[in-house]
């Protein structure tokens, strides 16, 4: 692996698998980059994180994108952009059956997830 990842340091390595950014991605060699990038300032503007932090943590996913108007994916997808943690799975039946469900993390600020 650090091989791979010593390779795509040179430009015209990274030039020549533009295209095959699935197999980087898949490697887990370019999710630094991705990591580093703030969320889309359209997202940012359509959508309050903390607002959507307490939703997704207060209801279930369809429920939290039934409120938005699109599928649950799409919700799961956006909370990953604006890095906004949801419950795992099984977060809600275990919840409903009265388990213990693991602890809420904290939502950081976006000059926290850049800093760190």
């Amino acid at each position: 692996m650090e091989e791979a990842g010593e390779l795509l340091k040179h430009p015209r390595m990274r030039e020549h698998i533009a295209s095959e950014s699935w197999h980087l991605t898949r490697l887990k060699l370019n999710s630094e980059e991705k990591k580093s990038q703030p969320p889309p300032p359209h997202l940012l503007a359509q959508y309050n994180r903390e607002e959507l932090y307490e939703k997704v943590w207060s209801l279930p996913t369809r429920e939290v994108a039934k409120h938005y108007g699109f599928s649950d994916v799409r919700l799961g997808k956006v909370c990953k952009i604006l890095r906004v943690p949801k419950p795992g799975r099984g977060y809600w039946a275990k919840k409903d059956a009265g388990k213990p469900t693991p602890k809420r993390p904290p939502l950081l600020s976006l000059e926290k997830l850049k800093a760190g």
